[in-house]
C-alpha cells in the first residue's frame, strides 16, 4: 500500500482556481484569444486531464470534510498549487495597490 499523506480540505480551492487557470487558458488558445503555442497546449491538457484529474478525484472522493490523504506524487502537485495561488493572489493585490490584504494570501 502507498504511503499517504494529509492535506487540509481548507485549501481545496487553490486547487479549483488552478484547474479552472489552465481551463481557461486553453480556452484562450482554441478560440485564438491568445496564440496557439502547441507544446504548451499540451503540456496543459495533460496536467488537466491527468494528474490534475487525479488530484481532484482524490479530494472530492473523500469523505472526511476536513482532511484529505494524498499519495507522494499529489501531495507535491497540491503544495506546489498552494504556493502558486497564493503568489498569484499577492501579485494582484500589490498590482491593485492593495498592501494591506497581503498577509490574507
Amino acid at each position: 500500500m502507498e504511503k499517504t499523506y494529509p492535506f487540509s480540505r481548507r485549501r481545496v480551492h487553490d486547487i479549483d482556481f488552478y484547474r479552472n487557470h489552465l481551463f481557461c487558458l486553453m480556452c484562450d488558445m482554441e478560440s485564438g484569444e491568445i496564440p496557439m503555442d502547441k507544446k504548451q497546449y499540451d503540456w496543459i491538457y495533460d496536467m488537466y486531464y491527468g494528474p490534475l484529474e487525479d488530484l481532484s478525484n482524490a479530494i472530492y472522493g473523500s469523505r472526511n470534510p476536513y482532511v484529505v490523504y494524498l499519495t507522494g506524487k499529489q501531495i507535491g502537485l497540491a503544495k506546489q498549487i498552494v504556493v502558486w495561488a497564493s503568489e498569484r493572489r499577492a501579485s494582484s493585490l500589490v498590482e491593485a495597490g492593495k498592501l494591506e490584504y497581503l498577509q490574507y494570501c
